[in-house]
């Protein structure tokens, strides 16, 4: 089973949740230069405005960065450990911050292309988040019952249940 923790709705965060729960990843491109950036920045980095049209992430990315979790910060993931936080660069250009599921003694490397899957809390409650499969994890079969991935983001291949 994939642990996933609590995530509770803020005011700030409701946008980024309506869309995951469609299992869209929300992104904001600037209406004065079009740039694309992340669900939680309010401004454009490249001209700093504020006027933004909501769109949503293909569902693709590259590995960034990594780092395996030996003692988790997190209660809801302490059973987990060790697990895997990485750094994606979503297609689209923006990065986030997901955690990054493998297939058994696959090795990770900067640049190995990945999926963006939407996963919800164990107990049913919260929001759901942002994880990240290598391309082998989604050939390995079928996830396992009860591993709380919910839905691919739209525009990605769909694994079988």
């Amino acid at each position: 089973m994939i642990a996933v923790p609590r995530v509770l709705r803020t005011p700030d965060s409701a946008d980024f949740f309506d869309y995951a729960r469609l299992g869209k990843l929300l992104l904001r491109r600037c209406d004065s230069c079009g740039a694309v950036r992340g669900p939680q920045e309010r401004f454009c980095p490249q001209c700093h405005a504020a006027a933004h049209t909501k769109t949503h992430a293909q569902g693709s990315a590259s590995l960034v960065s990594w780092a395996v979790v030996h003692r988790s910060p997190l209660p809801a993931l302490e059973e987990q450990t060790p697990y895997t936080a990485g750094i994606v660069e979503l297609t689209e250009g923006p990065w986030l911050l997901v955690r990054v599921l493998t297939a058994p003694g696959e090795a990770l490397r900067a640049g190995m292309e990945l999926e963006i899957w939407i996963a919800v809390a164990g107990d049913g409650e919260g929001e759901p988040l942002g994880l990240a499969q290598t391309r082998q994890v989604s050939r390995v079969g079928p996830r396992p019952a009860g591993s709380g991935v919910e839905r691919a983001i739209s525009g990605c291949r769909r694994r079988s249940s």
